[in-house]
Parts: C-alpha cells; sequence; structure tokens
C-alpha cells in the first residue's frame, strides 16, 4: 500500500487530530523559534485505565473486541503508540534512531500487552521517553507532554487543554493560554471559536486538523502540492511511527537497544520481529 501511495503521487493523510490543540501548536513554534534553546529532553506519556477499571457490579469493563487481540506489534502500540509518536514528530520534527523498550500486560486482559515504556534517542541529541498504556488507575487519559531545552521548558496536559506551563532558567513560572501577550500562533482567529476564558476541547482539535486537511486537499488541486502543509501528517510520518512501534516490540523481545530502520526497507514484519518470549525482563 506504502509504494502504491506513492508510485501514484496519492493524497494520504492520517488523522492525528491531538495535533490539533491550539497550544501544542503554540509549543511547535516556539521549538521553531528556538524559545527552549538545545532541545534536550521531551516525555510524552498517554496512559489510561480502561483495561483494570470495573464496573459498578465488580466485572471488568469490555473493550472492542479489535483492542483484545494483538499481533506482531502489539494493539496497545497502534491504539496509542502511533499518536505518542506523531507528538514527537509534530513538537520537534527530530526522527527517532534508536530505541529501549519494555512492556507488560497488568490488565483484566491477559492475552494482549496493555503497558509500554520506551526511551528513544533521536536525531540532533534529542532524547524522548514514551509511556503509553490502559491500566493507570485514575487516569481517563492522561495525555501529558513535557519539553526540555537548555534555556526554557514547558509542560502541557490534555485535561487542561487550554494553558501550557512555561519556565525558563532565570527561575520564571509562567502560564500561557490564548490570551497571554506572547503568543505567535495560539491567538489566531481561527483558533477563536470561543474566545479566550471559554475552554476549547477535543472536539475543536479535530475541527482545526480538519480545516488543515481540507487547506491540503485544495493546495493539490490547485497543482501545488509540492507545498506541504506544516500540520498535516501523512504517509512519511505515519510509516516513520510503524518503524518506531516495530522496533519498540523487537526492543522488549530481545531485552536490548534496537535501531530504527531506515525509511524504504521493506522487509516482511515476520522477518523484522521474531515472536518469542524474553529470557529476562528489563
Amino acid at each position: 500500500m506504502i509504494n502504491n501511495a506513492r508510485s501514484n503521487g496519492a493524497f494520504l493523510a492520517v488523522t492525528y487530530n491531538y495535533t490539533g490543540y491550539p497550544m501544542l501548536r503554540e509549543i511547535r513554534s516556539m521549538v521553531e523559534h528556538g524559545v527552549f534553546g538545545e532541545l534536550q529532553q521531551i516525555h510524552i506519556e498517554m496512559p489510561q485505565e480502561t483495561f483494570l477499571r470495573l464496573r459498578r457490579d465488580g466485572t471488568p469493563m469490555t473493550p472492542q473486541d479489535w483492542r483484545l487481540h494483538d499481533g506482531p506489534v502489539p494493539t496497545v502500540s497502534l491504539d496509542l503508540g502511533v499518536h505518542v509518536h506523531s507528538l514527537l514528530h509534530f513538537l520537534t520534527q527530530r526522527e527517532p534512531k534508536e530505541v529501549c523498550a519494555t512492556s507488560q500486560s497488568f490488565g483484566n486482559f491477559p492475552q494482549v500487552l496493555d503497558n509500554v515504556q520506551a526511551l528513544v534517542r533521536c536525531a540532533g541529541g534529542l532524547h524522548c521517553s514514551m509511556w503509553y498504556g490502559k491500566t493507570a488507575l485514575g487516569q481517563r487519559n492522561g495525555l501529558r507532554v513535557r519539553l526540555y531545552g537548555s534555556k526554557a521548558s514547558i509542560e502541557w496536559l490534555q485535561e487542561t487543554p487550554e494553558i501550557a506551563y512555561f519556565y525558563d532558567r532565570n527561575g520564571r513560572k509562567q502560564i500561557l493560554d490564548r490570551a497571554s501577550p506572547d503568543i505567535m500562533v495560539a491567538n489566531h482567529t481561527r483558533y477563536e471559536r470561543f474566545k479566550a476564558g471559554h475552554p476549547s476541547g477535543f472536539i475543536e482539535a479535530f475541527a482545526n486538523y480538519y480545516a488543515d486537511l481540507a487547506d491540503a486537499l485544495l493546495q493539490r488541486k490547485a497543482n501545488t502540492a509540492c507545498l506541504s502543509h506544516p500540520y498535516v501528517l501523512g504517509l512519511d510520518e505515519a510509516e516513520e511511527g510503524l518503524r518506531l512501534l516495530e522496533a519498540i516490540e523487537r526492543s522488549r523481545l530481545e531485552n536490548r537497544w534496537v535501531d530504527i530502520e531506515p525509511q524504504g526497507v521493506q522487509r516482511p514484519m515476520t522477518e523484522r520481529i521474531e515472536i518469542r518470549a524474553p529470557q529476562l525482563a528489563l
């Protein structure tokens, strides 16, 4: 499918809707303008609780059937890990190069993995830690991003998506929102369906991303396909994410750091990942 899409020049975009939050787009702009200095660390986590939660009668909650079957890449990675990678790519534009990972099954469905932790070395010396899973009690959807640089750092949580916490090396602490005076992106008119102080949220993030897809498609129809839309993630980003998730699974199985396959390597999945039980736990 990937080769067909590329050879036919198809327009393909993937709905990484979390990138539609205005404050995440603000953070991306701050990275591009060097506000944080040299990027050193980024920590992205997406913990949920659904595989360990019980109903009021004491029985386990029942996920959709497709979530209860693992393939060569565990479903939890294809469900949550793809979004974690998309944020790494969207915010930093740094390619993952090497990974060391571990994963477990902690929940009510032992046939699938439901907790993944990974350390990722990225281009340009950026270090990334990832955690995602479905057995973190108390977390409905605890998506959180923390980015640290040589000059400043920032923190954003999806449960309070209108604000980000900014810290600099002079000891200043600042809460940023769409009305902050130094904002460069999040105060654009397109994000003011509701004025600052009237929280936007998940549905608006979808709407922002769909508007981007429409703009990108119109560009293409106007024969300007060579222009890439800064907010639309497509085939290359999706493939990069899958290569990262494959490497996470190989690292878990082999208990070692694993290089991430370069783009264009198309060995069959069964050759890339040998499914066997690990001898040691990380």
